[in-house]
């Protein structure tokens, strides 16, 4: 679904986009910064590091489409009970997977721990800079600039 104009008497016209759209969004912002990471990692170290930087950005990608696929699975007029039961879950799944995934790369893969966390927490740090851009509170719906 395309995005849609919404107009407002106290603001300006804000572009309201869809869930999936905001989740595609916010992954994609965190790929870009883990590309961005690994490609600093080049310059300055090696494809070790590179490789590194690559899984740890890809560990934060990948557990926050997780949340946000928990998040969004919830229907539309749902309890409050129900809808923070998803959270809580979400987000307790998401740091095991977290632990699981990262604990995994240190020993099991040939990884720079440098690049790896930096990365991780680059991408992670992208998501919570993204949020509020997405959302906008006076009309309960995401939206872009």
């Amino acid at each position: 679904m395309p995005s849609m104009p919404l107009a407002s008497r106290s603001s300006p016209p804000v572009w309201v986009m869809g869930v999936k759209q905001v989740t595609r969004r916010i992954a994609l912002i965190q790929l870009l910064v883990t590309l961005a990471v690994a490609a600093v990692s080049l310059v300055f170290s090696d494809l070790q590091a590179v490789w590194s930087a690559l899984i740890g950005g890809g560990v934060s990608v990948l557990v926050s489409i997780y949340f946000a696929s928990k998040i969004f699975s919830i229907r539309i007029g749902s309890p409050a009970a129900k809808i923070a039961q998803a959270f809580y879950v979400g987000e307790v799944v998401k740091l095991l997977l977290t632990v699981i995934l990262l604990s995994a790369a240190f020993l099991w893969l040939p990884v720079a721990p440098l690049p790896l966390l930096l990365a991780y927490s680059a991408a992670l740090l992208a998501y919570w800079l993204a949020l509020p851009f997405t959302f906008h509170a006076s009309t309960a719906s995401v939206r872009t600039p």
